[in-house]
Parts: C-alpha cells; sequence; structure tokens
C-alpha cells in the first residue's frame, strides 16, 4: 500500500531486550552458527519498502522510506557483519500502466531472486525480511511461502521477519507488536499462515490504519476492494477474475510514457520536421510516437469519466497546489479535441514510419510530405486549448493524474454507496406521485407541503449529483466481486439514478414550492389584509405547466428503468444477490433501496460513512496519517515506537548470530 508522505528520520537507540507488547508472546529465533569468510555477511537482511519509496533502478545499497531507520540501526550496531540489502522493484500501484498487484508480484519475483542468489552463494549466512506496506504484503508472503517449505530459502535460515502496516496483517503465526487491532489486513490474512517461521514473524499495525486493520464484515464495499485488487489471475486466485480484471483496467492509467510539459515543444517540433525541403520522415515517426505516449493516457482519463469525476474536488484545490493545476490540465484537456488528436497522430507515426522503412527522407514536395503537413497542421489546431497550459501546471499536474483513477474510483465509489444508503427513496417515490395530482387538483397548501418535504429528500440526491459521475460509478460497482450483495444494489440504484435529471427536478420542485406559497400567502394574507382569492387563482394556474414537466421528468425515476447496470452483470452466488436479481429484473426501486438501506444499516453504516470522513473520500488507497505516521506509534511499555521496536528486535536477532 502507499506511502507518499515524507517520513521523519530518527537516530534509534540500540536496546538489549525486545518484547511483544500487549501479550506475552515471545519472538524466538534458532542457534546460529557463524557465517563463512569467504565475503559473505553473517546475515542478509533484505527490506522491501512501500509504495513509491523506490524503483526497478534504485541502488539497494541505500536505504530508502519508511525503513531506512532500521537499515541504518543494522548497519551501526553490526557493521559489515550484517549486509543490508534494500529490494528495487516497481513500487507502484495503478500509475504506470500496471496494477498493485502486479507491483508486488514483481517485488516477490525479485526477493525470491536475491535470497536464491544469496542462499546458493553463501551457505551459512541467515536471514531477515521486513517490508512496509506494500513491500510487508510481499515480505509476508515470502515468509509464508518459506514457512510452509515454498520459499527460496530453508525456514531454518531466517532469524527474523518484520512486517510494518502489512496488508495481509492477521496471518496466524504472525505475532501481533503494539496496540491490538479490531481488524484484519485489506488484502485479506494468508490462508497457510506462517507454518515454520511462525514465532519469528513480528506483525505492527496502527489500529487507525486501515490497510491493516479493516473489518470487512462492517465495510463490505473497501473489503471487496481491497481483496481484489491486492490480487492478480497469475497469484492461483482464480475466484473473480472477470470483475477483478475489470477493476483493475478501471483503476489502471499508464503515464510512465507520457511528458506532458514537452507536448507543446512535441507539436511544434513536428511541424518544424515536416516544413524541411528533405523531411526525415523517420525523425517525424518518432516524435509524433512520443506525442501519441502522451495523449493516450490523457484520452483515456477523459473517455472514462474520471476528469468528469473529479473535477470539482480538483477545481477545489488551493491555486498553486499540484491538484489545482491538475484541475487547469484537464479543463484545457476536455476543450481539446484528444480523440481525434490522437488518432491523427498515430496516424501519422505510422505513415511516417512506414515511408522511413523504404527511405530516410521524403521531399517536402511530395504528395506524401502534403499529407503529413496537413495532418500535423490538423493536430496542433486540435491540441490548442492544452498546449496553451502553463509549463508549471503541465509540470505539476503530472504526478496527480497519474494515480487519479484509482484515487477518484475509490473516492466516489464509497460516496455513492454511503450516499445511496442515506436517500429515503420510498418517500421521494411518494411525495414525486403525489406532487402532480395535488398541482393538478390545484391544492396549494397540499402542494406546498409536499414540495418541500421533496425538497429536503432531494437535497442529498443533488449534492451527490453534482459531486459524482453516477453512471461511470454504477459500472465500477457492478464489477466488484461482494457476495454480501451490497455493491451489487449499490449498483444498481445508481444506474437508475444515472437516468434522472435530478438538478432539472431539484428545480422544478423549487418552482412548485415558490408558486404555491405565493398562492397561499394571498389565500391567507397577514393581518390586516384581505385574501385575493383571484390572486390565488391566478398563481396556481403558473403550477400546471411546471407540474406537467414535473411528471415528465419524474418518469425515469417513477419507472425505477435502469440501462447502465443489466441485471446479468449481477451475481447469484447468494441468497441476498437472488433477492437482487429479482428486484432488479422488476425494476424494484424502493425494494432495492430498501435492501440496500438494511443491509447497510446491519452491517455498519456508521463505520462506512465514518470511513468516508477520515480521509477515504479523496484518495483512500494512497494516504493516511496511521499508514505513514509509525515513528509515533508507541508499541510497548518502555515507550518505544513502532520504528525502533523493529529496529531494536531485528539486531538482538542478529546479534545472537554473529
Amino acid at each position: 500500500m502507499p506511502a507518499r508522505c515524507s517520513r521523519a528520520r530518527s537516530v534509534v537507540a540500540l536496546v538489549a531486550c525486545a518484547t511483544v507488547a500487549g501479550g506475552a508472546v515471545a519472538l524466538t529465533a534458532p542457534a546460529i552458527a557463524h557465517a563463512d569468510p569467504t565475503g559473505c555477511a553473517a546475515t542478509f537482511n533484505l527490506l522491501i519498502p512501500g509504495t513509491w519509496e523506490t524503483s526497478e533502478n534504485a541502488d539497494p545499497h541505500q536505504p530508502v522510506g519508511i525503513l531506512t531507520p532500521v537499515a541504518d540501526a543494522i548497519t551501526t550496531a553490526h557493521g559489515g557483519r550484517a549486509e543490508v540489502y534494500t529490494l528495487p522493484y516497481m513500487a507502484r500501484a495503478f500509475d504506470n500502466g500496471h496494477t498493485y498487484a502486479d507491483s508486488k508480484v514483481d517485488a516477490l519475483t525479485k526477493a525470491e531472486a536475491v535470497l536464491t542468489e544469496v542462499s546458493s552463494k553463501c551457505r551459512n549466512t541467515k536471514f531477515t525480511i521486513t517490508g512496509y506496506s506494500q513491500g510487508a504484503d510481499a515480505a509476508g508472503d515470502l515468509a509464508s511461502g518459506i514457512g510452509n517449505d515454498k520459499g527460496p530459502v530453508p525456514a531454518d535460515r531466517v532469524l527474523a521477519v518484520g512486517l510494518l502496516a502489512d496488508p495481509g496483517a492477521g496471518t496466524k503465526g504472525a505475532a501481533i507488536v503494539g496496540p491490538r487491532t479490531s481488524g484484519a489486513g485489506i488484502a485479506d490474512p494468508r490462508p497457510q499462515g506462517m507454518g515454520t517461521l511462525s514465532g519469528r514473524v513480528a506483525s505492527i499495525c496502527d489500529p487507525g490504519d486501515l490497510y491493516c486493520s479493516i473489518r470487512k464484515g462492517d465495510n463490505p464495499l473497501l473489503g471487496s476492494l481491497g481483496s481484489i485488487l491486492s490480487k492478480t489471475t497469475g497469484t492461483g486466485d482464480t475466484s473473480n477474475v472477470g470483475g477483478s480484471a475489470e477493476l483493475a483496467t478501471a483503476l489502471t492509467s499508464d503515464f510512465s510514457g507520457a511528458d506532458l510539459p514537452a507536448l507543446g515543444r512535441g507539436v511544434a517540433a513536428l511541424g518544424q520536421q515536416l516544413a524541411e525541403p528533405n523531411i526525415n520522415v523517420g525523425a517525424v515517426a518518432a516524435t509524433a510516437s512520443s506525442i501519441a505516449q502522451t495523449l493516450a493516457p490523457m484520452a483515456d482519463l477523459i473517455d472514462s469519466g474520471t476528469a468528469h469525476a473529479a473535477a470539482g474536488q480538483l477545481a477545489g484545490a488551493p491555486v498553486g497546489s499540484p491538484e489545482h493545476s491538475a484541475s487547469e490540465v484537464l479543463s484545457h484537456a476536455g476543450e481539446s479535441d484528444l480523440s481525434a488528436a490522437l488518432t491523427a497522430v498515430t496516424t501519422l507515426a505510422d505513415t511516417a514510419g512506414r515511408l522511413a522503412d523504404s527511405g530516410s527522407s521524403v521531399a517536402g514536395t511530395s504528395g506524401d510530405a502534403a499529407q503529413l503537413s496537413a495532418a500535423a497542421t490538423t493536430l496542433d489546431g486540435q491540441l490548442a486549448p492544452l498546449t496553451s497550459t502553463p509549463a508549471d501546471a503541465l509540470s505539476t499536474a503530472s504526478n496527480v493524474l497519474s494515480v487519479l483513477k484509482p484515487a477518484t474510483v475509490v473516492g466516489q465509489v464509497l460516496n455513492v454507496a454511503t450516499g445511496v444508503t442515506a436517500l429515503d427513496v420510498p418517500g421521494i417515490l411518494r411525495n414525486l406521485t403525489m406532487l402532480p395530482q395535488k398541482v393538478a387538483a390545484l391544492d396549494a397548501r397540499g402542494a406546498h407541503q409536499v414540495a418541500g418535504e421533496l425538497n429536503n429528500q432531494f437535497a442529498p440526491l443533488v449534492k451527490m449529483a453534482a459531486a459524482v459521475d453516477l453512471r461511470w460509478v454504477s459500472q465500477v460497482l457492478s464489477v466488484i466481486p461482494d457476495p454480501t450483495g451490497y455493491t451489487q444494489i449499490a449498483a444498481l440504484v445508481a444506474s437508475i439514478l444515472a437516468n434522472v435529471d435530478v438538478i432539472r427536478l431539484a428545480t422544478l420542485i423549487g418552482q412548485i414550492q415558490e408558486i404555491a406559497w405565493t398562492a397561499v400567502e394571498k389565500l391567507l394574507p397577514p393581518p390586516g389584509q384581505l385574501p385575493d382569492p383571484l390572486g390565488a387563482g391566478a398563481a396556481m394556474t403558473g403550477l400546471l405547466p411546471v407540474g406537467l414537466d414535473l411528471a415528465s421528468v419524474a418518469v425515469a425515476m417513477l419507472s425505477g428503468k435502469a440501462s447502465k447496470t443489466p441485471p446479468e452483470l449481477l451475481g447469484t452466488t447468494s441468497k441476498a444477490a437472488t433477492t437482487i436479481a429479482a428486484q432488479a429484473q422488476n425494476f424494484d426501486l424502493p425494494a432495492l433501496t430498501g435492501s440496500l438501506t438494511t443491509m447497510a444499516q446491519s452491517r455498519g453504516a456508521e463505520d462506512l460513512a465514518a470511513l468516508v470522513g477520515e480521509g477515504l473520500e479523496a484518495a483512500s488507497f494512497f494516504t493516511s496519517g496511521a499508514h505513514t505516521n509509525y515513528s509515533a506509534l508507541v508499541v510497548d511499555n518502555a515507550g518505544r515506537d513502532a520504528i525502533t521496536w523493529l529496529s531494536d528486535w531485528l539486531t538482538l536477532q542478529i546479534g545472537r548470530s554473529v
């Protein structure tokens, strides 16, 4: 799981003893022989950083991220007798064309390779393995494999395994250090446990860290997201492969080849290349391909609905912030014709490439040159709004845009799933049916009363409709495998609501309330004024066309027609799902919302609402204070924080071997 904030580097004191706070579990280590003296260290200490803390090309001998103090403590205590190796790996999540699960597999593969190599070369060397966040996810899987005789090294050569903020927390055989948590890891505990490594694995989790402590029974939607996003089809888990793959696609952007600040220069360079007397078509093909690599993920953000969904929140960010710059870039991208530009530049690259295969240059006066120049001129116009964006905005926006999909998807899914449970849909439908009747009967008092109730009932729906793309969210919800049925109902309700012009309905209701109030005031004027029934009648006649308009707009909601989430997409593996499928088949919106509300109440709707309010609304899979503040989490009676305790424990276990 991700950790993007800067980490405090603290100097850790070495303490001779290590205990597990909050329990009597003792972490043990086997008796150790000295390492062979042929250039091999007595211990090889593998550290696996968290998301965005490292990369494939990082120096393994340069500690990085939140585990840096741990590496420093080991080196300070044991010097050259303890080799510290910080694993270089992808360490990403959905921003480079790969999913979180792809990145974790990369960490596992590379960790197994380096352990196998060291184990083979240094037969007396012992090992420690430590991971944080996504790194702990990989380290825990590695430890589970070793403990069950399926790892790269024998279990008796592993001294200790430290897991900090482990998304697989709750695995049997991992001793809990520090405060007890009420939930398990969002990626689910490892079913095989730690095997023979039990007692040598320490797991530390802040109770407020949702990556390692979430009650999935209370939070079925977020729990389902975490379970499926941490797995790939290559991990042996074949359940819900289709839904997982679709959701991973919805969350993944590939900005690894994009260079937004260079986009304008690239378009200008293309024009200059095509203005030469002898056109170097190979260079043209390369420039056009580079432009296409930048446009592709931008066009995907626009087409997927992400840009529209995130627009309000980004625009509300402080001026000068990366988020506000991202808003500016997306606004200009929306004014550009990105889809057509991408098609044009791809065609231009392909054409230039084919010409390059037959020769290094093309005469500027040839028909081929004219065709390429025309395409470049069209491209310049299509991208003019985007390329006019200030370079500093393009530069600072890149990081935000690269992770916008998952941040927006998760935030909006949680908001909608929470919001639809709070709606009084039966009451809304009842009043929507009644209001046109009151209008037709010219019942001013009744119309005013019903319109007032609808105004209150519609308030959260108007807020939701203005903040999210319900069609897009309903599609994402529909592919989340959730046996509880929670997300299936939410998908269907969101789909139905997506077909309702909520803003217009609210406006019409407000107009009716205002007109009816005017009529009531004329019928029941203040003391000292005579009633004006003729004036009231004239005012009421203005209700009729508004009432007809209201009835017309309300049809989609009253009939409950869902066009974006067909019933066949809904699972039928549980009793809840079967009931939902039947309700969906009949387009029974009141029954669906009733099921959702009942289910949400029984599964901790307050917890889900709190989840959204505590920072998950915007970027639930990326930032959380609890997830990054382990240097402040006290874990034992001596007052040691998690980082200090982990450093002390590892140096103690290593010390017993040298």
